[in-house]
Parts: structure tokens; C-alpha cells; sequence
């Protein structure tokens, strides 16, 4: 099942009036339970990246879907809400698989 889907994804920022690419037509696709490491110099847009992963920022154009939602066209509550829901889900997750066995 596709957790992630990332088609075109492109950030851009005006910086003193240029034009910033920290995402520049981003394809990427993360099925559940895989693990991917995301590497790169400084500037090349890793942490742009992980904000657009984690649902804190949205594209400038492109298509993102997590789990089929349209996260690219969500508002501010929308992005929080996806947020909120992953959190307990992970931190549930991880209560149950580092618990003590009784």
C-alpha cells in the first residue's frame, strides 16, 4: 500500500527577490513499511523535504498524497489534524512494541 506519493513536487522561496528551488519537480513513493534514509549536502533541501513529508509545509505546485488524502491543497487545520492523528498512531506503535511483557 502507498503511504506517500510525491509528483512534482517543487518549493520554492523568493529570497531578496530571487527565485529559491529547494524542491525542484520531486518524485518520490514510500509503500508502508519501508524505510528510506534522505541524504544530501547542505542546501540541497533535506529538511524542506522532511517538513513537506511530516505535513508541516505544502508545495509550492505538485501533487502529495499521504495515504490518498490531497495533502498539497489542505489548509493549516487540515495539515494539524494529519499531524495530531499520525502522532498517536506512531506513539502508540512504539508504547506497544517497547513495552515490558508482563
Amino acid at each position: 500500500m502507498t503511504l506517500i506519493n510525491l509528483s512534482g513536487i517543487y518549493k520554492i522561496y523568493n529570497v531578496g527577490g530571487e527565485e529559491v528551488r529547494a524542491l525542484d519537480g520531486v518524485d518520490l513513493i514510500i509503500n508502508s513499511n519501508e524505510y528510506l534514509a534522505i541524504m544530501g549536502p547542505s542546501g540541497s533541501g533535506k529538511s524542506t523535504m522532511m517538513n513537506m513529508i511530516g505535513c508541516l509545509d505544502t508545495p509550492s505546485s505538485g501533487i502529495y498524497h499521504f495515504e490518498g488524502e490531497e495533502v498539497h491543497i489542505m489548509d493549516d487545520a487540515q495539515l494539524a489534524s494529519i499531524r495530531r492523528s499520525e502522532e498517536r498512531r506512531v506513539g502508540k506503535e512504539c508504547r506497544s512494541r517497547w513495552s515490558p511483557q508482563h
